[in-house]
């Protein structure tokens, strides 16, 4: 796409309303108004003859061609101002606002601890964290740093392996003495599960156990669905199941005796949490971030 020579003073309103879908927000974000953004946008919509948002009273939503222009500039404003950021990073501390994309699980129940450290030792920088239990379109949705399991197949992205995920069975004391322990996989047939419900697409998350040299993927029964692993936990101390979850969520209850391991012999293999970036040139402040994290988690044990 062939753009017009002055239109990059127009780009900013766009793609600060690309990503919060709302001018009220983009203006809120560039210090502007929002008819200061909504004329821009306008202005951007003559100039290339396209049409780049729908727009209803609470939210804009970006049609085909927006995304086609969102995917095209995003990265190459990205690449501008960290070049820019870098040209000047060497004379001054890292500072601005780190943009970050992680599971939700994995934020509070690691990361979270570790925040203050990390602010302490960059004052100048601010961290804006989203916690999405979702594939998040990194660079098109403007953040500087993902971490999770999954990443838009589509994107070229740096990805690194940073912690391994490792999912645990468990219930309470009092919910294995009336229903007994199960001995193999097939007996949680019998059993009452706790079962995940993922948010982002609506289905039941089947669990995968490893018996007898194989990989299996339950579909289990359950009188109670949830879409938050806290509630699934809070369920599971409460008795009223048997629950899979990430072991950072059942560690201490292990130590405590508030939960027992269930069918450890058959937990299935760790997930590799990724850390993902748009690029290796990184601005300073998206450098010290992945190095912290780096730091705290690679080569770390599973269940520290």
């Amino acid at each position: 796409m062939s753009l017009p020579f002055d239109v990059h003073r127009l780009l900013p309103a766009f793609l600060a309303a690309a990503q919060a879908q709302n001018f009220s927000a983009a203006a809120r974000q560039l210090g502007v108004t929002p008819a200061a953004v909504s004329k821009n946008i306008r202005a951007l919509e003559e100039k290339l003859a396209l049409r780049l948002f729908q727009r209803n009273t609470h939210n804009v939503l970006l049609t085909d061609e927006g995304k086609a222009l969102l995917a095209q500039v995003a990265p190459l404003w990205q690449a501008l101002a960290a070049t820019l950021e870098s040209a000047g990073g060497e004379r001054q501390a890292p500072a601005g606002v780190v943009r970050v994309t992680m599971i939700p699980g994995f934020g509070r129940q690691m990361l979270m601890p570790l925040i203050p450290q990390f602010l302490a030792r960059y004052p100048q920088i601010d961290l804006d964290l989203s916690l999405d239990a979702r594939v998040v379109n990194l660079v098109g949705e403007g953040f500087d740093v993902g971490i999770g399991s999954r990443v838009d197949p589509d994107s070229r992205l740096v990805a690194r392996p940073l912690y391994p995920m490792h999912m645990a069975l468990a219930a309470s004391p009092d919910y294995l003495a009336r229903h007994g322990e199960p001995q193999t996989p097939h007996d949680l047939l019998r059993h009452d599960c706790l079962r995940h419900r993922n948010p982002s697409n609506g289905r039941h998350v089947k669990w995968q156990l490893r018996h007898q040299g194989e990989t299996l993927a339950l579909d289990l029964n359950g009188r109670l669905v949830v879409s938050r692993p806290e509630m699934l936990l809070d369920a599971a101390l409460a008795g009223l199941g048997i629950v899979n979850l990430a072991r950072w969520y059942l560690e201490k209850h292990f130590e405590q005796g508030t939960l027992r391991p269930v069918l450890a012999e058959c937990w299935p293999r760790p997930v590799q949490l990724w850390l993902y970036y748009a690029s290796a040139d990184l601005p300073p402040r998206v450098r010290v971030w992945v190095d912290f994290l780096l730091e705290h988690f690679r080569d770390r044990p599973a269940g520290d």
